[in-house]
């Protein structure tokens, strides 16, 4: 019992902090956000150098707090800086992360 109730706590303490980290993302600039969510999508998969996004662009808006519109210059502008290349509408590649983290911290 006493293993259950530590692990449901652990479980608690990691939502609460997720939710706390998504919540500091709406004072970002969209750029800040759209690099910060790219990262944590790259967190939960293998870590490699691509990521498979598991929502659509107007579903990561939704997510971000931002427009379809503002989303989608964002991925322009992060191609455009060499950060990412989209090798899909879903798929990213990441060609500099560390362009990212700056972007994130």
């Amino acid at each position: 019992m006493k293993r259950i109730s530590q692990g449901s706590w652990t479980l608690t303490v990691r939502e609460l902090r997720r939710v706390q980290e998504h919540s500091l993302v709406l004072i970002k600039s969209a750029e800040e956000r759209v690099a910060g969510f790219l990262l944590e999508m790259a967190g939960r998969g293998t870590g490699g150098t691509t990521v498979e996004l598991p929502m659509s662009r107007q579903d990561i808006a939704d997510y971000l707090g931002l427009t379809i519109e503002t989303v989608s210059r964002t991925f322009t502008q992060l191609v455009q800086s060499g950060a990412i290349a989209l090798e899909s509408s879903r798929r990213i590649m990441f060609r500099n992360r560390a362009a990212l983290s700056r972007l994130n911290a």
